[in-house]
C-alpha cells in the first residue's frame, strides 16, 4: 500500500512538472519578440557598382536622426575630410523615423557636386522588406524594429545595408559606416560579416546597445557569441572597428 501511495505521489508530481513546463513554453511563445521580416541577404553578385570612376569618401549613416552625426562627419569626427580621395564625399543618411524627414531634406538641399547628401527614409536591415517600425517622435533617436512602450507604429521599407554598400561604392573609396540602430546591429553585423563587400577600405563605427538588452533585442535569435564571432570575422577581413558611442540628440548637433 505504501508503494502505491508513493507511486501515486510520483505520478502526480510528474504530471504537475509537465504542466508547469508546458505553461512555461506557452508563456515563452506568447512573450517572444517578433521575428525578422526577412532573412540575411549577403550575396551581392547581382548588385552593380556605380558607374563613376573617381574614388571619394562614402559616409553611410545608419540611424541618422536629424543629421547630427552628419554634422560630426563634417567636423572630421569620423576622419579628416582632407583624407577623402579627391576631397569628395557622398553621405547617405538612413533614418526610418518620418519625423526627421524635413531636417534631412534641409541637409540634402545643401548638396553640391562632389559633396552630395542623400536622405533615405528607410530602416537599416540585412534584407529588403516592408514592415512596421516603432518610432518615438523627435525628442529621441530610440526608434527601432523591436516593440517598445510609448512608440508610434509606422510602415517603413527596410533596405539591405550589404546591397547599399555594394551599390554606392567603387574600388578606391574610403567607406565610413556609422551604425546606431538601437539593437538591430546584433542582427546586421553577423549578416554583413559574411558579405563580399568588406575590406580595409571600411571603418565601421558601431554603437552596441547592451544597455537596452543586447542580443535579447535580436529578431533572428543570434547569440552574443555569434555576434562577437561576426565582429572578429569583419576585422579579419581588414575592417576597422574602433570603440564608438554616437552623439545623441540630447548632446546636441
Amino acid at each position: 500500500m505504501h508503494r502505491l501511495v508513493l507511486a501515486a505521489l510520483l505520478a502526480s508530481a510528474q504530471a504537475a512538472l509537465k504542466s508547469l513546463r508546458e505553461s512555461r513554453e506557452s508563456l515563452h511563445v506568447a512573450t517572444a519578440g517578433p521575428a525578422s521580416p526577412c532573412q540575411c541577404q549577403s550575396d551581392t553578385s547581382a548588385i552593380p557598382r556605380p558607374t563613376r570612376t573617381k574614388p571619394r569618401c562614402i559616409f553611410i549613416d545608419l540611424g541618422a536622426a536629424d543629421g547630427n552625426s552628419y554634422n560630426a562627419f563634417l567636423r572630421g569626427e569620423y576622419g579628416n575630410l582632407a583624407d577623402c580621395p579627391n576631397q569628395e564625399y557622398e553621405a547617405y543618411l538612413v533614418e526610418a523615423n518620418p519625423h526627421f524627414q524635413q531636417e534631412l531634406n534641409n541637409k540634402a538641399a545643401k548638396s553640391v557636386p562632389g559633396k552630395e547628401i542623400y536622405p533615405m527614409m528607410n530602416g537599416a536591415w540585412m534584407c529588403e522588406a516592408d514592415t512596421t517600425f516603432h518610432v518615438v517622435g523627435k525628442t529621441s533617436a530610440a526608434s527601432s524594429l523591436a516593440p517598445q512602450g510609448n512608440a508610434e507604429d509606422v510602415r517603413v521599407h527596410l533596405i539591405n545595408v550589404v546591397s547599399l554598400i555594394k551599390s554606392k561604392t567603387i574600388p578606391g573609396d574610403k567607406v565610413l559606416l556609422k551604425v546606431d540602430i538601437e539593437g538591430a546591429e546584433f542582427d546586421l553585423i553577423p549578416c554583413l560579416a559574411r558579405a563580399d563587400v568588406l575590406g580595409p577600405h571600411i571603418t565601421a563605427f558601431v554603437e552596441e546597445h547592451y544597455f537596452l538588452g543586447g542580443v535579447k533585442r535580436s529578431l533572428t535569435g543570434v547569440t552574443d557569441e555569434e555576434y562577437k564571432a561576426a565582429k572578429k570575422m569583419m576585422t579579419s577581413k581588414g575592417v576597422k572597428m574602433p570603440h564608438y558611442s554616437s552623439i545623441t540628440l540630447l548632446a546636441g548637433a
